[in-house]
C-alpha cells in the first residue's frame, strides 16, 4: 500500500471521528504546588497528642524540615484527585542524644468512588522508604508501597475539599516491602534509644 493512500486515510479517519463522536466533559487544570516546611518543638512529658508519660518520661526536642510537591487534578465529573511527592527529615533529641527519621516517597489517589450518599471512597497508592538513625548509626529500613481505602463526607462540595469530613478505613492498609519497624511502637524506640 503507498504511503499517500494511508495518510489520506487517516486524515479522513480522523475528521469523521471528530465530527460524529461527541466531545467529553475536559477536566479542570492541573495545580502545581510546591511547598516547605520547618519547625522545631519541644514535646513536655504527657504532652496532648504525644507519647504516654509512662513511656516517654523526659522531654524530647522535634526538628522538623520536609519539601515536596502536591498535584491536584479535578476531573470531567468534579471530584478532585491528589498525588503528590515528599521528602522529611524528623530529628528527636533528648539526653544528649538524636533519633532521626529520614522519609521520601510518592502517593496518590488510586481510584475515588462516589457512593451517590454524600461519601466517597478513596483508593490510594503510596510508595514509601524511610531510613531510621540513631546519632548517625543505621536501626531501621523500610521501603514498599501503602494502599488502602478511606471514607470520607464531602460535604455535598465535590470540588472543596477544605471541607472534607474523614469518617474512617474503608478497606484497610497493607503495605508490601522491607518494613523494619512494622512490630515496632515508635514512642516506645524513644524510650528506648534516647532514655538515660
Amino acid at each position: 500500500m503507498k504511503r499517500s493512500t494511508l495518510v489520506g486515510g487517516g486524515i479522513v479517519l480522523g475528521f469523521l471521528l471528530t465530527t460524529t463522536v461527541s466531545a467529553p466533559a475536559f477536566a479542570g487544570p492541573v495545580q502545581i504546588i510546591p511547598w516547605e516546611d520547618s519547625f522545631t518543638v519541644v514535646h513536655a512529658v504527657g504532652e496532648e497528642d504525644w507519647c504516654p508519660a509512662d513511656i516517654v518520661d523526659f522531654p524530647v526536642t522535634e526538628d522538623f524540615e520536609g519539601r515536596g510537591i502536591d498535584r491536584i487534578t479535578t476531573e470531567k465529573d468534579g471530584i478532585i484527585r491528589f498525588a503528590g511527592l515528599y521528602d522529611v527529615v524528623s530529628a528527636y533529641s533528648a539526653n544528649g542524644k538524636t533519633f532521626v527519621v529520614e522519609s521520601h516517597g510518592n502517593g496518590r489517589d488510586h481510584k475515588i468512588v462516589d457512593n451517590g450518599d454524600g461519601t466517597l471512597t478513596i483508593w490510594f497508592k503510596d510508595s514509601f522508604k524511610s531510613t531510621v538513625w540513631i546519632d548517625g548509626e543505621f536501626l531501621f529500613h523500610d521501603s514498599g508501597i501503602n494502599s488502602g481505602a478511606i471514607l470520607v463526607d464531602y460535604n455535598g462540595t465535590l470540588s472543596n475539599p477544605d471541607d472534607d469530613v474523614f469518617l474512617g478505613v474503608a478497606e484497610d492498609f497493607v503495605a508490601h516491602g522491607r518494613i523494619d519497624t512494622l512490630d515496632r511502637d515508635f514512642c516506645e524506640d524513644l524510650a528506648i534509644f534516647l532514655g538515660d
